[in-house]
Order: structure tokens, then sequence, then C-alpha cells
């Protein structure tokens, strides 16, 4: 049998790190796979992941289609303002144009989707109603700098950061705003967090400067924060790569919960001691070398190693992988990585109140 999930009161604990009844350390964003890893392992999988407790209740609004509006909505419920080439699933993923130039953004922010019909939050709201003692998080991905690029290109979009910044400036503003309307469709519906993304590193270095970021992006994260916490939400935030020069902003920014910290391109022993009292980390397990090629033995020290660097007595932790589990994972680590964390998470825990 599975754990207990936490209860809504337990986790607000952990996000805020107000210490307390904290019985384990939570899980979410632990059973995330990728690459045909749940194709491999099927039914096997499938009874792993029903044994091991989720934290959090996943809240999924009706979210706009790229080409095709998702059923129940108006054909015009979409990215696309140009018809569909139909031979974007055979570009790199960073050459997938939906809109196939920057010089078209001021017609692409005029043809702005729009998320605010409840219907879109019908699902989260039942969710929320059938969980009333549940933690619910609203995911929302692809916020300012990814969902730019992922509709007019990379390349594309860091030509216009440079070339263009007042355009580019206009284009995140129509994305905040947008972004701000499914928080409050969410807040209406009754989660307790927002949670978007938006990759800033690479395996080494940031993909921008962070000059560029303070000028470009910093106003409209702080705007989005602001906004998720007067509508009393915490605001969860994935960004992958080495961002360690961000996370002095990431906190003046008001940010609540950062995922992943990720293994070797960060510190996460030094991350932890510098911001455990100042951020809450979904604190990532290494998908790229640990959990495919490390031994049990290693996953399972590993996975005791998270839990020292990032759980406090007054919490801040909650365990997830860093990324998607490859096919290449062997099926005996994810069961290692997955029932390591419970039992040591439940023992951590427990020591907090012996000392």
């Amino acid at each position: 049998m599975p754990a207990k999930p936490l209860t809504l009161d337990e986790m607000k604990r952990v996000v805020e790190r107000r210490g307390g009844a904290i019985p384990r350390v939570p899980f979410f964003w632990h059973k995330f796979y990728n690459g045909g890893t749940v194709e491999k392992y099927g039914e096997r999988l499938k009874a792993l992941n029903d044994s091991i407790v989720d934290d959090c209740i996943s809240l999924y609004y009706k979210a706009p289609g790229n080409f095709q509006a998702p059923e129940g909505t108006p054909a015009n419920y979409v990215w696309a303002i140009e018809p569909d080439p139909g031979d974007l699933a055979a570009r790199g993923i960073t050459n997938r144009l939906v809109v196939s130039s920057t010089d078209l953004i001021d017609d692409f922010i005029a043809a702005m989707p729009d998320p605010s019909p409840p219907a879109y939050f019908a699902e989260p709201q039942r969710l929320v109603r059938e969980n009333p003692n549940r933690y619910c998080v609203g995911w929302d991905f692809f916020c300012l700098f990814e969902r730019s690029w992922f509709l007019f290109g990379m390349e594309n979009i860091l030509c216009e950061m440079s070339l263009n910044p007042d355009r580019m400036k206009r284009l995140l503003r129509a994305f905040t705003d947008f972004h701000k309307t499914v928080m409050s469709g969410y807040a209406a519906a009754g989660a307790h967090a927002y949670f978007t993304s938006d990759d800033l590193g690479t395996q080494k270095t940031l993909m921008f400067s962070r000059r560029q970021f303070l000028d470009l992006y910093a106003p409209f994260y702080e705007e989005l924060a602001d906004h998720c916490h007067r509508l009393g939400m915490h605001f969860w935030f994935h960004c992958c790569g080495a961002v360690t020069d961000l996370l002095d902003d990431f906190v003046a920014l008001g940010f609540d919960v950062v995922h992943p910290i990720q293994p070797l391109a960060m510190d996460q022993a030094a991350v932890a001691k510098k911001y455990g009292g100042k951020l809450t980390f979904l604190a990532g397990l290494d998908v790229q070398y640990l959990l495919p090629r490390g031994s049990t033995a290693e996953v399972a020290a590993g996975t005791r190693t998270l839990i020292d660097n990032f759980d406090t007595p007054a919490g801040g932790c909650i365990l997830a992988v860093s990324n998607g589990v490859m096919p290449e994972t062997p099926l005996e680590n994810v069961a290692t990585w997955l029932e390591a964390a419970e039992r040591y998470g439940e023992q951590k825990r427990r020591s907090w109140t012996t000392r």
C-alpha cells in the first residue's frame, strides 16, 4: 500500500518552510518519464508507480493548441496565425516555427487565444472539489522564454532579444497577461499553487546574459509572482540548466518553489546551503548519469544525499527527478530511487524531532 499522502496543511508547511508536523519528505513529479520509458516497462512500471504516493494533485486547464483547437473550444483557440506547414515534426525542436517570423509579433499579439472561459478549468475545479484536504498544483508550462521560442524558433527569439528588445517586450507583455489569466482561472478553481517553466540554462552556463534576463524577463516574472501571491497561491518554477547566477534574482522576484537544481549543471549541496532558508526546492535526482548508469547501491546513496542536502527541520524539500527518466534506465534503479526516497524521507523527518 502507498504511504498516506501529506495533507494540505502539511504540504503548506513544507512549501512555506514552517516546520512542525511533517511526517515525510513529500513527493511530486517523481514519476516523470520520457522517450518510451512507459512503453518499455508497461505494467511493471505502472505497478511500481501505484505503490508510491503522490503528495500533490496535478491540475490541467484546457490550453490552446498550436494549429488545432482542443475539442470543445473555438477554432481560433490556437497559437498559430498561419496555416500549418505540415513538416514541423521533421524539424529540430528549436526550429519548429508555429509562427514563421518575429516580424509577425504584433499580428500574433492581436490574435492571442483567450484562456479565460471558466469551462476551461472545469476539470481542475472537479479535482479540487473531490480532494478537499490535498495540495493542488495548476500546471501551465512554457512561460515567457520557452513559449516565445517554441512558437517563433530559438534562433529568431535570441536575435529578437538583442536586435528588437522593445518588440520582444511587447511579446513578453502579452504572454504575461495570458498567464495571469490562467492563474486567475486556477485560483477560482481552488488551486494552491501555479507551476510554470522556462529553461534558462545550458549544461554549463546561462542561455543568455543575466543583463538581458534582468532587462527583458525579470519585471514580468515579478508581476507573475505578485499576481500569484495576491490570488493566494504559491509560485512554482521549473528551470533546467546552470542557473546558479539567477538564484538571487529568483528570491528577489518572489519565487516560492524551484525545480530541479539540475545535478552536474549546479552544485546542489552549495545551493541548498546558501538558499535553503529563502527558496523551497522541488529537488531533482540526477537522470543523466546516476539513475541510468549507477548501481542500485549508488542510486540509494544518491537518494539519501539528495534528502540530506535539501530537507531541513522547517521543510523546504519536495522530491522529484531532475527531468524525464529515459528508457535506458534500469527499472530496478527507478524502484530503488522511489522506495529509498519514501523510506529515508520518513527517517529524516523523524530525526528532526529527536534532536
